[in-house]
């Protein structure tokens, strides 16, 4: 199977400076611009599955791509951003936050499948903050859900995704340091029954020069 990961459109926390982030910010007018671009692109990837992280920028962002793409969108909540839906300025002090609700995420996008994990006590359920060897173990266990799930299929399966996350899921399979992404940019991996394999990282030549942004 090929597995594409993309990360989502510019959204406010990438924009504003790190103190005046919040735990779930929107897209930016520069993100959807992005998004747009991406939305052109995407068919030629000829996915069968889109599968997003339940944050509002990812969901946002496949607003966008799922009507050209052709497909009902999926919501799970592993492939959400390391640390988790938290608010305050630093790991030390973050406190939990509940993330979108099924009936939040159903209402406002109605056209998507949320995960059966996801109910009224919203995604995120105001965990304390995810650690880095926490997201690592999660990102080892969806990669496994990936190999056991769709190995050995001729399956094209987008799954978008964060900047954080990207790197620590391909880390467990290509352990060089990788830096953050670009907004909406495309990571090609290659799955067998026997091999996990890198095939390009952080492409984004669906954007013009102008609308590049980490």
């Amino acid at each position: 199977m090929e597995l594409y990961l993309i990360r989502h459109a510019q959204s406010l926390n990438n924009a504003g400076p790190e103190q005046e982030r919040v735990e779930d910010p929107p897209l930016t007018d520069l993100g959807h611009q992005q998004a747009v671009h991406l939305a052109r692109w995407i068919p030629s990837l000829k996915l069968t599955r889109l599968i997003t992280s339940p944050f509002l920028r990812t969901l946002q962002t496949t607003e966008h791509i799922h009507p050209p793409a052709a497909l009902k969108p999926q919501v799970w909540r592993q492939l959400h951003e390391h640390g988790g839906c938290v608010a305050g300025p630093s790991p030390d002090v973050m406190v939990g936050r509940p993330g979108m609700t099924r009936a939040e995420i159903e209402s406002r996008f109605p056209a998507f499948d949320v995960g059966a994990e996801i109910d009224g006590d919203g995604w995120w359920k105001s965990r304390p903050y995810e650690t880095l060897d926490e997201a690592c173990h999660r990102a080892a266990k969806l990669l496994a859900r990936t190999r056991d799930e769709l190995a050995g299929t001729d399956e094209r399966v987008g799954y978008v995704t964060h900047g954080g996350f990207t790197p620590l899921l391909i880390e467990c399979f290509h352990p060089v340091p990788l830096e953050v992404p670009r907004n909406t940019s495309v990571t090609k991996i290659d799955v067998t029954p026997d091999t996990t394999r890198l095939n390009y990282y952080d492409r984004v030549e669906h954007l013009p020069a102008h609308l590049i942004s980490r």
